[in-house]
């Protein structure tokens, strides 16, 4: 369906893609993976035709549809959310018009037998795109949709233009999803979204017919929908079937590969030119060394991989360290206006404690952040900061305000403490700014880029008591892992902000959810939570399903035949699924081994591995569904 063919594009004297090629087939889910500035989002851009190659080919085969999630949000219409996200349903429409119009045509005489067959093609083909898109269910699905991203039913009439940036954006989304593009692209989707709505596009996602393109920072979320990952790496691409956590240990590998050919040739390189530099101005040795000359122009040079500072370690810098008791939270409450944010919120946070706040957009995360730090003040209750307590705080929304003709690495210098000086460049390496990125003006530089720095004034300050409120937004997958690092060895406090999944894993001591003008404690990291609330949906699906039988089947219309019928196909499932968890086992060992991936086999134990998985999966919901009958 999309044929990449020798692709190459020049920006100036960088290459950003040279001579890449590769395919995509219907229906496939990839995730594009690369470095921030790698030409990820440009890949994107070359698809939907808004920049051409400087070579080759971009064919998208046939009659196909892209969607593409703009990250500038539209000028606002008027409308409600509901009727914004039906103005997506032009192609529905459109399809109907014109099947309206062609069994007028049809049911006229006419003689042309041909012309009649393609008008009967066409007809199929417009009724087959009609299904796909659920043109009769067209109402029930935006609900199902705008409900999944967040909104509730009560926000359905109100105007787009009431609600903020972030939630104009998931409307965005929701028109996008609605139209079900054969092709969809996705930037960076996960931004906007809490970890909820996160899970239900994840599920959307899965279960889509097109095509599905991902560019996030998200491991866990690529993880859970990508099989297939192509890296953009120092302008070819790297084309890889499997997930994004195989996918890393392949690439690890390839790297260290990579580094030691490089590695050997510049020992090569290094021992002629000190032959050169022996011999060239000898008369009897001169054709020698010339010879030595030509030898190295011919030479194909390799590049030393993208280690992407891997040797850089990013430290928070604490200093004395506070009293026992670090904010003491009784009975606050937060209003704006007559809008209620929370009410009768207790919290106590203790020295060296690690929380995460978690929960949907506009529960009060972020409100209770800025209380904690003093930038408003609650409507009721009481709030007590701790002994000697130094606060570090990173805002989503920065309020600071950069010189703008000063660099960023100049930025950083003027912020940081005398010990740290020394290490700004190293710190700003660790977050993606490298080589030359460090003397771009604060008046050049990209949001992310700005976000960047303010994280990098964090670091070479001193604090005892850390709040970052969504840090990863603009840093890639690596920077990311260097930043969660150096949280697991802060010795101070933290209160961390953030719908990321894989980030908050093994992070926090403690999940806070935000829900119902409240907050619910849960004693763990993020997986605790996720289990702990997977639990409660499969009890209350249990609980509905049981519910359900009592008023339509009665557990006792089982007769003896059926249950014991339904009893053997359990213990027949429970045998299945044994067998397929020692198999996933077996094939765990093989994935964890580096060598692994220098056999010629291992993308097929990897498809193999895979579909282990599925078939798992399937016996597990089929076992379920069984004791729920005879239970």
């Amino acid at each position: 369906m999309i044929r990449i063919q020798d692709v190459s594009l020049f920006f100036g004297d960088r290459v950003l893609f040279d001579q890449i090629s590769f395919t995509i087939s219907p229906g496939e889910k990839l995730a594009i993976s690369g470095r921030n500035g790698s030409g990820k989002s440009t890949l994107f851009k070359l698809l939907l035709k808004e920049i051409t190659p400087d070579e080759g080919v971009v064919d998208i085969h046939g009659q196909y549809s892209i969607g593409y999630l703009e990250q500038e949000l539209p000028v606002d219409s008027g409308n409600t959310v509901f009727k914004e996200v039906q103005k997506s349903l032009h192609e529905t429409h459109k399809l109907k018009l014109e099947l309206e119009k062609l069994e007028d045509y049809i049911s006229k005489e006419n003689s042309d037998e041909q012309e009649i067959l393609d008008v009967l093609h066409r007809m199929e083909d417009i009724r087959s795109r009609l299904e796909f898109l659920d043109a009769d269910k067209e109402d029930g699905k935006i609900e199902k949709i705008l409900l999944g991203l967040g909104f509730k039913d009560v926000d359905f009439n109100k105007r787009v233009s009431a609600f903020s940036g972030g939630w104009r954006m998931r409307i965005e989304l929701a028109k996008l999803l609605m139209s079900k593009p054969h092709i969809l692209l996705l930037d960076e989707p996960n931004n906007h979204l809490d970890i909820i709505s996160l899970r239900w596009l994840e599920k959307y996602l899965k279960e889509y017919e097109g095509t599905v393109m991902l560019i996030s920072h998200d491991l866990m979320f690529l993880d859970n929908i990508a099989n297939r990952i192509i890296e953009i790496d120092r302008g070819r691409i790297y084309d890889f079937k499997g997930n994004y956590s195989a996918f890393k240990t392949y690439r690890a590998e390839r790297k260290s590969i990579e580094t030691n050919e490089y590695n050997a040739q510049q020992r090569i390189i290094q021992h002629k030119e000190q032959l050169i530099e022996k011999f060239r101005y000898k008369a009897s040795k001169a054709s020698f060394a010339q010879s030595l000359i030509t030898e190295l122009g011919r030479m194909e040079k390799k590049e030393l991989p993208d280690e992407e500072q891997a040797t850089i370690k990013l430290r928070f810098k604490p200093s004395n360290q506070s009293g026992k008791k670090v904010i003491e939270i009784k009975n606050a409450s937060k209003s704006y206006d007559s809008k209620l944010v929370f009410k009768d919120v207790d919290l106590l946070v203790e020295r060296g404690s690690k929380i995460s706040f978690i929960g949907a957009n506009g529960n009060g995360k972020t409100t209770l952040v800025k209380i904690i730090c003093g930038q408003t003040a609650v409507t009721s209750g009481h709030v007590e900061l701790g002994h000697q307590v130094k606060i570090g705080y990173y805002a989503q929304e920065h309020g600071e305000v950069f010189v703008e003709n000063r660099t960023a690495l100049e930025t950083v210098e003027s912020a940081a403490i005398p010990e740290m000086r020394s290490m700004v460049r190293k710190v700003m390496g660790g977050l993606g700014f490298t080589g030359e990125d460090v003397e771009k003006k604060i008046s050049v530089l990209s949001g992310g880029e700005k976000a960047r720095v303010r994280l990098a004034n964090l670091i070479v300050n001193e604090h005892n008591f850390l709040i970052l409120d969504e840090p990863t937004h603009h840093l890639d997958l690596p920077s990311k892992e260097r930043l969660k690092e150096s949280l697991q060895h802060y010795d101070g406090t933290i209160i961390l902000v953030s719908h990321d999944r894989d980030f908050l894993k093994g992070l926090a001591d403690k999940t806070i959810l935000f829900e119902n003008q409240g907050i619910k404690i849960f004693e763990g990291d993020i997986e605790y939570y996720l289990e702990k609330t997977e639990e409660a949906t499969i009890y209350d699906t249990k609980k509905n399903l049981n519910n359900k039988r009592k008023a339509d089947e009665p557990i006792s219309n089982l007769n003896a035949n059926e249950r014991k019928s339904l009893q053997r196909q359990a213990q027949n499932l429970e045998k299945e699924i044994l067998k397929l968890e020692e198999q996933i086992s077996n094939l765990d060992s093989k994935l964890s081994d580096p060598a692994f991936y220098k056999s010629k086999d291992y993308q097929d134990s990897i498809q193999k591995y895979e579909v282990t998985k599925s078939k798992l999966d399937q016996c597990t919901q089929e076992w379920e569904k069984i004791i729920l009958q005879i239970s």
